[in-house]
């Protein structure tokens, strides 16, 4: 039932993960964890791929447990007790192990303190669910095993505790900024501006995979560019002839769930799937552009082929999805998987897997050298006109289509961050 060896391979807390000192309510969260799981049989915090799980820890709140399963509707003092384990913030968890087991007890007494009733009455207060609930099948079983199964948890985190090893995490270090901001792009300074661009593609870039690059100025700046292009298109004073961010995302809603299994089916961060339509096809799924490009990845015909999409089916979406993260894949396979590297698999994308090989070789002398997109954005003097004037902006475009996806309150768009549609499933 309890799957612990992949709850600690997995998952690590937020504190723990922002690599702070492990202390007792750090060991208080593994156990909501554990709580949650043994509970909803499933994991709290859940994603397509690493990064995606480990956004979900530090950014997003679990499924209520009533969500998970009607057995748990009538249950709020349960979920209080496992809303208190996950808080985000460590100051309100429980402050010892014994304090989370005192309330675990103190609600099975309650839950199996009751009069039975036959049916369950539509309107009571809470004192008078839970005595309600005391009489169902699941209510003293559930938390009664949980009881007994957290004592022996907690005793075995306490042995390890006093062997003097410290847990380790799988997780990298993440930015400290995570949290999506709360004021809005359009009322920021200009300085707040490049900050919140700065901190926001670090944390797409996480996302994306390990190593994330730290950018120059000159870089924030490019991707500030096109930030303050798509947010001007959301404007009252934009061109009424051209379409907005707000509309583009909401053509990716439908599409988001499916581009989540495909693309974690060949293990490519989720994140690349959402945010690729965006600047490829705006969300069409049957755009052509005028070089014979189609479909909501912009393939050209014998590339379909080649992935299994015959031409007449490059409008489907349900084969472009998983012929996109195949092709995908396959960079990540050539050029790497690290977050450096990703952004060159995006190159690779626009320009070609080819060039974007013999570009690196050319520029290995140089001084600075890293193996990324970045590299090649700050020699874009010395490269091809194409390059300098096209493929230079693909990868800055692909994090400001993410920035704004990822932080709609901070636009004004009425709308959750795409990525959390994936996680949920939401359409």
């Amino acid at each position: 039932m309890l799957s612990t060896g992949r709850i600690a391979r997995t998952f690590s807390p937020p504190e723990q993960a922002r690599a702070l000192p492990v202390d007792e309510r750090t060991d208080i969260w593994s156990l909501g964890v554990v709580l949650y799981e043994m509970l909803a049989q499933r994991l709290p915090f859940t994603g397509a791929t690493r990064m995606d799980t480990m956004v979900a820890i530090l950014d997003r709140e679990p499924a209520a447990l009533s969500e998970v399963s009607d057995q748990y509707s009538g249950l709020p003092l349960v979920q209080q007790i496992v809303n208190k384990c996950l808080c985000k913030e460590m100051t309100a968890r429980y402050r010892t192990a014994s304090e989370l087991l005192s309330e675990l007890r103190s609600a099975r007494e309650q839950l199996n303190s009751g009069s039975p009733r036959a049916a369950r009455p539509k309107t009571l207060p809470e004192t008078a669910q839970i005595a309600w609930l005391s009489q169902s099948r699941y209510a003293w079983p559930v938390v009664g095993i949980v009881v007994l199964l957290l004592i022996a948890a907690v005793a075995g985190a306490m042995l390890y505790r006093r062997s003097g090893l410290q847990p380790r995490s799988n997780l990298p270090t993440a930015p400290e900024a995570t949290a999506t901001t709360t004021k809005l792009y359009s009322q920021m300074s200009e300085a707040e501006q490049l900050n919140f661009v700065d901190v926001q593609e670090q944390r797409i870039s996480t996302m994306m995979g390990d190593r994330p690059v730290k950018l120059n100025e000159d870089a924030v700046r490019v991707i500030k560019g096109y930030v303050d292009h798509y947010a001007a298109l959301n404007s009252p004073s934009a061109d009424p002839g051209s379409e907005s961010m707000s509309e583009v995302y909401a053509r990716a809603r439908p599409y988001v769930p499916l581009i989540a299994r495909s693309f974690a089916a060949r293990k490519v961060p989720v994140i690349i799937g959402i945010y690729l339509p965006v600047i490829e096809s705006a969300y069409r799924n049957c755009y052509e552009n005028s070089i014979g490009a189609k479909g909501l990845f912009q393939f050209m015909p014998q590339t379909a082929e080649h992935y299994g999409v015959a031409r007449q089916d490059m409008c489907d979406v349900e084969k472009m999805t998983p012929a996109a993260a195949h092709y995908i894949a396959d960079r990540m396979a050539e050029l790497g998987e690290d977050s450096e590297s990703v952004t060159l698999v995006l190159l690779s994308y626009n320009r070609g897997p080819e060039w974007v090989r013999n570009t690196l070789r050319e520029l290995r002398g140089t001084e600075n050298y890293e193996r990324n997109f970045w590299t090649l954005f700050a020699n874009r003097e010395t490269l091809d006109e194409t390059f300098r004037n096209e493929n230079a902006g693909y990868v800055p475009r692909f994090f400001a289509a993410a920035i704004i996806g990822e932080n709609p309150q901070a636009f004004e768009l009425p709308m959750a961050p795409l990525s959390s549609l994936a996680v949920s499933g939401e359409h």
